[in-house]
């Protein structure tokens, strides 16, 4: 496994299926891991964690997916950090016997300046974290790199549609609420990042699409 900084203080640990990443004084003096990877990556999520960062303050599940809360046992059990989940990731509590701390919602903002965008649609409450100070958008699974569907990379595409639980069309239909934000570089689970222009591109995938947004 391999641990990259990809920002200032921010970090990604890269599993084979899925990347998940750690931020560092967001706020000060505190490590929040956001998403925790496959169960099976669990301990070995741990180990690097104790390794590279010492300790974990706070874990954010972005979204309920297996790949995305699979590891969150081991960390809680590990470090205690708080937890907190998307309050309408039911099936966060379908699998893992586990209690959030906190609840978030779209528009939230957590201590870090990292403010809930919600794009329903993956699943009924799959949510990014906008770092606002910076414009970084960390998508969970909002968006994916294009080359994860075999497309040149620097792009961005919604998952593909057998891996939408929730509603494929709302999955892109919804996109149209990133662009009420500043956002300079979107960092995703799948595929590869996109640091030039993400909206103006995004903008241009959703051209054709003439869907009213409702949620």
């Amino acid at each position: 496994m391999s641990v990259t900084e990809v920002s200032d203080g921010v970090y990604t640990i890269q599993f084979d299926h899925v990347r998940v990443f750690v931020l560092e004084d967001r706020p000060q003096g505190n490590i929040t891991l956001v998403d925790t990877a496959f169960p099976d990556d669990g301990d070995e999520l741990v180990q690097i964690l104790e390794a590279e960062f010492r300790s974990v303050d706070r874990v954010v599940i972005t979204h309920d997916d297996e790949g995305h809360l699979g590891g969150t046992p081991a960390v809680v059990d590990r470090f205690d950090p708080e937890l907190v989940v998307p309050g309408g990731a039911k099936g966060f509590y379908e699998a893992l016997d586990l209690e959030a701390d906190t609840h978030m919602s779209h528009g939230d903002v957590l201590e870090g300046a990292l403010r809930v965008l919600e794009i329903p649609g993956h699943t009924a409450a799959t949510s990014g974290l906008l770092l606002e100070n910076e414009n970084i958008l960390i998508a969970g699974d909002i968006l994916e790199g294009s080359d994860r569907r075999g497309l040149p990379p620097g792009y961005l595409v919604p998952p593909a549609e057998q891996f939408n639980d929730f509603s494929h069309a709302a999955a892109e239909r919804n996109l149209t609420r990133l662009f009420d934000y500043t956002i300079d570089t979107v960092l995703v689970s799948h595929g590869s990042h996109v640091y030039d222009d993400p909206l103006e591109k995004l903008n241009d995938w959703l051209l054709d699409r003439e869907w009213e947004l409702t949620l």
